[in-house]
């Protein structure tokens, strides 16, 4: 990752056309639902922590003796509760970025059932660190099904809008929001195109599940002609656009590139950083080459919002705890009103929440600072943005077969990187599974979600079958 090492000073918000360092004035309309019912938002995040473990489980605090990076976390307690929980066999290793972000679990087997205590051990770990990754899963006895049982103690699996239409037409694009739930049958979606790509080679794990995205970077036929390599995406977190945004989302991999560039000793060469696309023209140049500066072996790109918003000036943090964005789902909508800082309600930790003017250009609404004009609202989103993408908050997770990786999109922001696409070999292959959660974790399962609820948020009601959650 060739990044550029710029430092955005302290007083990143005084330079804004308007000011930001008094409260904008909030209409008086609905705000978004919590990030987990009755203990979220950047007020209720620093409730009683009885109240806290009475409903999420036990508190491990993993802080306050040795320092890593920003919010790095003592190790010895981690580890000694890990094994104590999951066996002598258990290490962690982090943090993974220079942030203090990250953690790497192995001797963990995600086939075997959780219990409460190894569950809120690993939700406190997500909070402290921001991502966790549980390596080593063998892909030959872990399937899509565990995996999903396993999605299911972060929150409800969430259909994803590529498995499913609204009245007829992608759920993916704005105004197609609305209609009837109708799933699109498996045979349409990528996993089946993926299959006919290497037959007899490489195949998706079986599932039939619409909470399972495939992520690959070959859908169907080879053809003679050469790879190419497309660009990444934009950066965003999972579904902020909706009043109950997605809490956790993680990645199962299968396979990952390993082929290599013989001159630069990477999967790929950087593309072009010249062209907007996919953002919006107009953008400053700093801000697009720190968009653009993305891994090139097929790692996934994250962001830490937490450690961002920690390294900002006080008076700037608590600038920043007042401002509300108005989200939209579609063009047109009036949106509501939800907090650019979120507090995690089981660690403290404070964090930008999606602070992205566009995340998701031409596909959902830009965003609106309350109290601020559209061209206002853009300076001083893109501002933030520019201050979360510097290199110290930044860190490429590699994915290795087996591996699940989690990450908090309250604290995150993450991308897709550069790929190689109508690939022939192999070698160039990367092919990830996806699941993302809403709502409150759960320590056992099955899940107690109120049906009233899940018609509200989850896309078509769904719930995980009981098969799935009864493995053995």
């Amino acid at each position: 990752m060739n990044c550029p090492t710029t430092w955005i000073p302290p007083g990143l918000l005084t330079n804004c056309s308007e000011s930001t360092l008094r409260p904008p004035q909030v209409r008086r309309t609905q705000t978004p639902a919590p990030l987990l019912r009755g203990c979220a938002g950047r007020t209720e995040g620093d409730r009683d922590k009885n109240a806290l473990s009475a409903s999420h489980g036990p508190l491990w605090t993993f802080s306050n003796t040795k320092k890593w990076g920003v919010m790095g976390q003592k190790t010895e307690p981690l580890d000694e509760r890990l094994r104590e929980l999951f066996g002598t066999d258990a290490r962690s290793e982090g943090p993974l970025a220079a942030s203090g972000a990250g953690r790497r679990f192995t001797g963990i087997d995600l086939c075997r059932p959780l219990s409460p205590e190894q569950v809120a051990f690993l939700l406190d770990a997500l909070s402290q660190f921001r991502i966790v990754s549980i390596a080593g899963q063998d892909l030959a006895a872990f399937s899509l099904a565990h995996f999903e049982r396993f999605a299911n103690h972060w929150g409800a699996p969430v259909p994803h809008p590529n498995n499913f239409m609204r009245g007829g037409k992608p759920a993916q694009q704005d105004g197609d929001s609305d209609g009837p739930f109708e799933l699109i049958p498996f045979e349409r979606r990528t996993a089946a195109a993926v299959n006919a790509t290497f037959p007899g080679q490489l195949q998706c794990l079986p599932h039939e599940s619409p909470a399972v995205l495939v992520v690959s970077n070959f859908r169907g036929e080879r053809s003679a002609a050469s790879a190419r390599v497309t660009g990444g995406g934009s950066w965003h977190t999972d579904i902020e656009y909706e009043r109950l945004p997605i809490y956790v989302s993680m990645f199962l991999a299968h396979k990952s590139p390993v082929a290599r560039d013989a001159l630069g000793g990477n999967w790929v060469q950087a593309p072009d950083g010249g062209k907007a696309h996919p953002y919006y023209e107009g953008s400053d140049r700093e801000l697009m080459r720190l968009r653009k500066c993305l891994p090139l072996n097929g790692e996934t790109a994250f962001a830490d919002t937490a450690a961002a918003f920690a390294a900002l000036p006080p008076t700037e943090q608590a600038a920043l705890e007042q401002v509300q964005l108005r989200r939209r789902l579609n063009e047109g909508d009036e949106g509501w009103l939800a907090p650019l800082v979120r507090t995690n309600p089981r660690s403290g930790i404070k964090s930008l929440h999606s602070p992205i003017w566009a995340s998701r250009p031409r596909v959902r609404p830009t965003i609106e600072v309350e109290g601020m004009s559209a061209e206002a609202s853009r300076a001083f989103l893109d501002r933030l943005e520019a201050h979360v993408l510097q290199p110290q908050f930044r860190y490429d997770h590699p994915h290795a077969p087996g591996d699940v990786t989690l990450w908090d999109n309250y604290m995150t922001l993450h991308n897709s990187p550069p790929l190689k696409s109508n690939i022939n070999s192999l070698d160039d292959a990367r092919l990830l599974y996806r699941l993302s959660c809403k709502g409150e974790p759960a320590l056992s399962l099955p899940r107690r979600d109120a049906p009233e609820w899940r018609t509200a948020h989850i896309p078509g009601g769904y719930a995980t079958p009981p098969e799935i959650i009864d493995l053995a």
